[in-house]
């Protein structure tokens, strides 16, 4: 009788047991980088909610919990990383376009300065001319002269208007010339800036990813 009751009683006890185990996984405090089975399962904690997944800023395929922060953090800072590459690779071909354009423009601007210097030479000496010619016109007002002086009143016009024409370009092309300029030490310069700030995001989410957070 009192082994009955003792086998009883052992049964009794072990049954209990089965009832209020906990599962070990429930017992598990869930936090970044605790492994997980279920890829896409979610679970809310009172230290927020967490997600089964693959770590982005790792290459590897272990499923653990990660908080929704480190997921996002983590995410935008590998599309960061994709579109600071795509952007740097991009700026990078830009350069010989934009060196190019520097030359060419560079090329052009000595051309019409060359001709803004002729032009400036030849508009004293036709006004000097025009002087002139009025004075002869002034003693002997022959048709010759009159010519004379009417040619090189329009001569004085066409080199007064051709002067300021050239400088004209000569400001626009000072102008394009600074604009690619400026384009260049951009396209030379934003690479570092953007692989730095590609850094601080990564490390910003690796912070927040961090296990036990």
């Amino acid at each position: 009788m009192f082994r009955k009751i003792a086998s009883l009683s052992v049964a009794l006890i072990v049954a209990g047991g089965v009832m209020i185990a906990v599962p070990a996984d429930a017992s598990t405090k869930i936090s970044n980088g605790v492994a997980c089975k279920k890829s896409g399962q979610t679970i809310k904690t009172s230290g927020g909610t967490y997600r089964c997944t693959t770590n982005p800023l790792t290459t590897s395929k272990r499923l653990t919990w990660l908080s929704m922060d480190c997921v996002t953090a983590a995410r935008d800072a590998v599309a960061a990383q994709a579109n600071a590459t795509k952007t740097i690779a991009d700026l990078r071909a830009q350069i010989p376009v934009i060196e190019l354009g520097i030359t060419t423009e560079t090329a052009n601007r000595a051309e019409i300065q060359a001709k803004l210097d002729n032009a400036n030479t030849r508009l004293p000496l036709a006004r000097t001319e025009l002087e002139a010619a009025r004075a002869k016109l002034a003693t002997s007002p022959t048709p010759a002269n009159t010519k004379a002086v009417a040619d090189l009143v329009k001569a004085v016009s066409d080199w007064t208007a051709a002067s300021r024409a050239f400088a004209s370009l000569i400001r626009n092309k000072d102008v394009t010339i600074q604009n690619l300029e400026r384009a260049k030490l951009t396209a030379t310069n934003r690479p570092a800036e953007l692989t730095s700030s590609v850094a601080d995001a990564r490390q910003s989410a690796r912070l927040i990813c961090t296990k036990g957070y």
